[in-house]
């Protein structure tokens, strides 16, 4: 019904357009405007024809047009499309500043859609220096507004709520309501990503009906996934679900793989915490689907959770060909550290599950590199959620102050007419001081609470942060335990089987001359050591060089007796894997101390144990 509803509206906008005579430009751009947010494909209609005007009209009109071309790959999720149109707009408006504010806009917006947060926020300052120089304060408080969501995608969140609330401040200022939704949806996400939710949930429900009225409704849709991933990790699993069907329902209309890939992601992430893991995997493969040919920056943590997901279904050979997907985008290193440890913390437990235990100690030592910067990150993050908050708080503190100083005037004037104007100055004047002095100590007191919470929540993180490392050292002493004994065990074994097939065949036995020769046959092709040597190298594979490096005099011999000795065993044990007398073991064991220039024996073996 909805599809019918647009080709029916997209014909009728093309015989309104194409009855007149004479194409009216500025009509065209208002309504181009007027239906990007909403129904791109009706704005692309226009556009299209725009363009196809024969003639030669003004140089702002090429560049306007090509700007909402580059808007209109943007409301697509095409990045690249979106730069290449809008660097085609800014070739016709070097001229005409007021219009070239608005291209310098959209093209830092193409540039951090496609994580390039670099070239995004210097796009941003020369829309700035543009913005101020017209005196367009509005203009100026937008690009604020996007700068902050490139700080925030940063993970730097002081800058972030620092342009924010300057964003908001001058909005208010202006009395601008229509692009208010957009700054508070960015504050929004801002204080999501800081942990305060419930805020963040109150502000994205604030910011709904805001986008509707004024018909941006894909940002009313990604305005919804955004507050069903907020309930979602606070816990509201019912609201949430209803919420993202919603926004996936909506997405659906604009072809945007990657902002249907995060819708796909949140619904599986969802489905996943409610113990649905068979569902939940089959929803993390829509969204890696609708994701891996855009290379996005949401992908790898994306990718984390299907791993996680399938680790739990046992299918570890998707598993497999998820990690071999990401690892031939090279995509790691543009996620942020978060996402990375979700990452590699599935990795781990995929190659772990498969036996593959060098890679997943690799994977367990990467994710513990990660977690140990991420802990450094959080102490500094904490403060600056404090200051945030406090300068949030303030602003709001200041704001109505403002608001009771202008009803205190007001109310001044009609009490003129009774009273006399210096007792209504000093009640005023009463009143103001009392509410400052009483707000000061509200916020004071306000501030130490907040700041004992972000104390307490920081010690709860690095006392998790100290378990998480114990468990994953014990981890890999128990790994390694476990080959060292077996290991031990092969090798005594071998000793043991070498042992009596030599008691056999020193044996007087006469009858049993025939089996003696079999037996001295099987001696001789057994290569016994060669078996023990390639274990031990597996399980310490710089054992042999480290020695090598640091006593140049030992022999391969020798090399291959600190082995032995360097699993524990007697002189007993490895005379009789040797086949040699223990009185041999003995003085072969003094003339390696000897070359090692050792003296006392607890010495020599702790270097041993040390390589």
């Amino acid at each position: 019904m909805i599809k019918s509803l647009c080709l029916i509206f997209l014909l009728f906008t093309t015989l309104s357009f194409a009855q007149r005579p004479d194409y009216d430009f500025a009509k065209a751009e208002k309504e181009t405007r007027r239906l990007i947010y909403s129904y791109p494909d009706s704005a692309l209609l226009i556009i299209k024809r725009t363009l196809a005007q024969k003639g030669s009209f003004h140089d702002t009109i090429y560049g306007n047009t090509y700007n909402l071309y580059g808007m209109y790959f943007g409301m697509k999720g095409q990045p690249d499309s979106t730069i290449y149109y809008i660097k085609k707009s800014l070739t016709y408006l070097d001229g005409y500043p007021k219009n070239k504010v608005r291209s310098l806009m959209n093209l830092a917006i193409g540039y951090r859609n496609k994580s390039d947060y670099k070239t995004s926020i210097e796009y941003l300052s020369k829309s700035i220096e543009l913005n101020k120089k017209q005196k367009n304060e509005v203009g100026v408080a937008m690009a604020y507004g996007e700068l902050a969501s490139n700080y925030n995608y940063m993970l730097d969140y002081n800058k972030s709520v620092d342009y924010l609330v300057k964003s908001i401040a001058i909005l208010k200022a202006e009395k601008n309501t229509r692009q208010l939704p957009a700054v508070k949806q960015k504050l929004a996400n801002t204080y999501m990503a800081m942990g305060n939710l419930k805020f963040a949930i109150d502000l994205y429900k604030e910011c709904l009906p805001e986008f509707k009225a004024i018909g941006m409704l894909k940002n009313y849709y990604l305005t919804q996934v955004n507050l069903g991933d907020a309930l979602l990790t606070s816990k509201q699993y019912s609201e949430a679900e209803k919420v993202l069907n919603e926004a996936l329902s909506g997405l659906a209309n604009y072809g945007d793989k990657e902002m249907l890939g995060i819708c796909y992601s949140k619904i599986g992430a969802l489905n996943f915490r409610q113990g649905h893991t068979t569902k939940a995997a089959a929803t993390f493969k829509k969204a890696f689907d609708n994701l891996q040919y855009t290379k996005s920056y949401w992908l790898t943590g994306i990718a984390g959770m299907y791993i996680e997901a399938l680790n739990k279904l046992q299918n570890y050979p998707e598993a497999m060909a998820v990690i071999k997907k990401i690892d031939a985008m090279k995509i790691f290193n543009r996620a942020n550290k978060e996402d990375q440890v979700k990452y590699k913390n599935a990795v781990a437990d995929t190659y772990n599950a498969t036996n593959n235990d060098k890679e997943a100690i690799k994977a367990y030592q990467h994710t513990i590199d990660i977690m140990d910067s991420i802990a450094t990150d959080k102490q500094q993050e904490a403060i600056r959620e404090v200051q945030a908050k406090f300068q949030t708080e303030l602003q709001r503190e200041k704001n109505l102050a403002l608001e009771a100083n202008n009803n205190a005037l007001q109310k001044n004037i009609e009490i003129e007419k009774k009273l006399n104007a210096f007792y209504i100055f000093g009640v005023v004047a009463l009143t103001i001081l009392i509410i400052v002095v009483s707000r000061s100590y509200w916020l004071h007191d306000k501030l130490q609470k907040e700041q004992l919470k972000t104390a307490e929540a920081d010690k709860v993180l690095l006392q998790q942060q100290h378990r998480h490392e114990e468990e994953l050292i014990n981890a890999q002493k128990e790994i390694i335990e476990e080959k060292q004994r077996e290991l031990t065990s092969t090798a005594l074994r071998m000793a043991s089987y070498q042992d009596n097939i030599n008691n056999i065949i020193e044996s007087k036995i006469t009858d049993a001359d025939e089996l003696k020769k079999e037996l001295i046959q099987l001696s001789r092709q057994q290569d016994y050591w060669k078996q023990f040597e390639t274990r031990f190298n597996s399980l310490h594979p710089d054992f042999a060089h480290s020695l090598t490096l640091q006593f140049p005099k030992l022999t391969k011999n020798d090399i291959e007796f600190c082995s032995l000795l360097k699993l524990n065993l007697s002189n007993k044990e490895i005379a009789a894997l040797l086949q040699i007398s223990h009185e041999s073991a003995i003085t072969k064991k003094y003339r390696i101390k000897k070359k090692m220039e050792f003296n006392d024996d607890s010495e020599f073996e702790k270097l041993l144990m040390a390589i």
